[in-house]
C-alpha cells in the first residue's frame, strides 16, 4: 500500500496547488499594486475637484482684506465659520484652510479651526515652514500633492485651488487635507477584497484538481489490483474502465492481455473441444 504522501494523487494535487498559489500570488501583488496606484490617483482627483469647488465659494475680496490682528473681526469669523462648516460636512476632510503668498513664503490666512479648539491653530500671516512645490502650483491652478506630507498636524494628502477676487486675480489658495489613514483604509479594503477573491479561487481550483486526481488515481488503483490478480493466476478479472485518455488505453491493453492469457492458459482438451 502506497503511503498517502507518496501517492500520485498527493503529488499531482500539491504540484498544481503550488502552481496556482504562485500564479495567484503574483496576480495579487500586481493587481493590488495597480489598484493602490489607481485609488491614490482617484483620491488626488477628488481633492483637486473639491478644492476647486470650495475655492469658488470663498469671497476673495474679503480674504484679501484680512491682516494680522483681524482674527476676532466679523470678516474673519465669517470666513472661518464657512470653512469649518465645509470641514465638518465630510468625514473624509481633516482640515480646511486658506493661505497667501508673502514674498517667497506661504502663510496661513484663515484656519477653519482657529478659535474653535484650544489646540495650536495658525493665525493670519503665520508662515508655513515647509511649503511643497504643489502648494505653489496651487496659486496658478488646482493641484494635489503627489505623496503624503508630514508636518506637526500629522500625515495627510492635500489638494489646493486658487482663490480669486472679483477682478479674477489670485489672492490666495484654499487647502484641503485628507487623513492618510483614510486613503490607507481604502487601499486595505480593496486589498482584502482581492485577497478573498483569489483565496476562494484557489480553494475552488484545488477542489477541482483533487476531484480530477482522485478519479484518475482510482482507475490506476483498479488497474494495479487487476495486475495483482493476474499475477496470482486469476484470469477471470473484468476491467471496467472507460476513459478517453492514456489510462483508458492502458485499461484496453490490460483487457487484451487478460484475453491472451486466457487463451494461453486454456486446457488443451478445451481447445480440442472448441
Amino acid at each position: 500500500m502506497v503511503k498517502w504522501y507518496n501517492s500520485i494523487m498527493t503529488k499531482l494535487t500539491v504540484s498544481f496547488l503550488i502552481l496556482i498559489v504562485v500564479i495567484s500570488g503574483m496576480s495579487f501583488f500586481y493587481t493590488y499594486g495597480e489598484t493602490k496606484t489607481a485609488l491614490k490617483d482617484t483620491t488626488q482627483d477628488e481633492l483637486t475637484s473639491l478644492a476647486s469647488v470650495i475655492a469658488t465659494q470663498i469671497d476673495g475680496d474679503l480674504l484679501s482684506t484680512l491682516k494680522e490682528g483681524d482674527e476676532n473681526s466679523p470678516e474673519f469669523i465669517k470666513l472661518r465659520d464657512q470653512l469649518y462648516k465645509i470641514q465638518e460636512s465630510s468625514d473624509e476632510i481633516l482640515y480646511v484652510y486658506t493661505m497667501r503668498k508673502i514674498g517667497d513664503k506661504v502663510a496661513y490666512v484663515v484656519d477653519a479651526e482657529y478659535g474653535i479648539f484650544d489646540d495650536d491653530t495658525s493665525g493670519i500671516n503665520e508662515i508655513y515652514e515647509t511649503p511643497s512645490k504643489e502648494m505653489f502650483i496651487g496659486f496658478d491652478k488646482p493641484v494635489s500633492e503627489k505623496e503624503f506630507t508630514y508636518d506637526e498636524w500629522g500625515v495627510v494628502i492635500s489638494g489646493y485651488a486658487p482663490v480669486l477676487n472679483s477682478k479674477g486675480e489670485t489672492v490666495g489658495i484654499v487647502g484641503i487635507d485628507m487623513d492618510s489613514q483614510k486613503v490607507i483604509d481604502r487601499q486595505n479594503f480593496i486589498g482584502n477584497i482581492i485577497y478573498i477573491i483569489i483565496l476562494i479561487s484557489v480553494l475552488i481550483a484545488g477542489g477541482f484538481i483533487a476531484m480530477f486526481a482522485r478519479s484518475m488515481i482510482r482507475d490506476i488503483h483498479t488497474l494495479n489490483a487487476t495486475a495483482n490478480k493476474i499475477s496470482m493466476g486469476d484470469t477471470g478479472v473484468n476491467i471496467d474502465i472507460k476513459r478517453n485518455d492514456e489510462i483508458g488505453l492502458l485499461a484496453e491493453s490490460f483487457g487484451r492481455m487478460v484475453a491472451s492469457l486466457k487463451i494461453m492458459m486454456m486446457d488443451p482438451e478445451d481447445e480440442d473441444k472448441q
